[in-house]
């Protein structure tokens, strides 16, 4: 069988940048520079600290300016009945807990757990001191793109502990259903996730989200090393709107074509 892995970890201090690199006006730009330079900035480590003396570090990324910072579920609730982020019943509260973002150029802010999906394993937090010299830096949704098989995708995470990095993946597959009690098709990817990687923004080559990174597939009686899942921006983006957080998505297209 194959088990669904989550990951965590912590470490390392990369510079940011903050100037938009447009992949459709620079042809000979490789797609993976325009990602990270466009998306770094929004992307942190999320450290937890649990009241019952247990952590989880791992990946998260910003979608306001005010700074709301999605995450798996996994990485920022436990509960007490079980040491995982799925208690007992739907009534038990999870733990308190101290959270500590960790931005690319190693500036670190506290943040309060605002919501979680009992659904998909998204959660997301909120930073709590306002950033004094302007606003945060939001990825933006993609909402115009599908994916298909064999898509370039890439990630932003904090794989085995050495800090914020880019990965490359591939789409193995669009959408596959791997639990009954998914609300939603699981992206399948092919590359390195790690522990770590959970929580991380997947981009597309236009360096807009696409989905979330929230596991890894281990190979036990049969080897699946190499395989990972996200949860699609559809979903993300259906329970932001459930909690009213504003995001940032690619400009709509009207019925005669155009962009609004």
């Amino acid at each position: 069988m194959c088990a669904m892995t989550g990951c965590s970890l912590l470490g390392g201090n990369i510079k940011s940048t903050t100037s938009y690199i447009d992949i459709g006006k620079v042809e000979d730009l490789r797609a993976a520079n325009a990602v990270a330079n466009n998306n770094l900035g929004s992307c942190v480590r999320v450290i937890a600290e649990y009241s019952n003396g247990n952590g989880s570090n791992a990946s998260g990324f910003v979608v306001s300016k005010d700074g709301y910072v999605v995450t798996n579920r996994h990485c920022a609730v436990r509960f007490k009945s079980t040491n995982t982020d799925i208690g007992y019943n739907s009534y038990e509260k999870p733990l308190k807990a101290n959270y500590t973002l960790v931005f690319a150029n190693n500036i670190k802010y506290t943040a309060e757990l605002k919501a979680y999906s009992t659904t998909a394993d998204i959660a997301v937090l909120k930073i709590k001191t306002p950033l004094l010299t302007g606003e945060f830096q939001p990825v933006t949704f993609e909402t115009q793109s599908p994916i298909y098989y064999g898509d370039k995708l890439y990630t932003i995470g904090n794989p085995e502990n050495i800090g914020l990095i880019l990965t490359e993946l591939m789409v193995s597959a669009p959408s596959i259903v791997l639990n009954s009690s998914d609300s939603f098709g699981s992206i399948i990817l092919d590359g390195n996730i790690n522990h770590g990687n959970s929580g991380g923004p997947l981009f597309n080559v236009n360096s807009r989200v696409i989905g979330i990174v929230y596991a890894r597939i281990d190979g036990q009686d049969e080897d699946a090393y190499g395989l990972g899942c996200g949860i699609p921006a559809d979903t993300i983006m259906e329970f932001l709107d459930k909690n009213n957080i504003k995001y940032q998505t690619t400009p709509a297209i009207t019925e005669s074509g155009a962009k609004q």
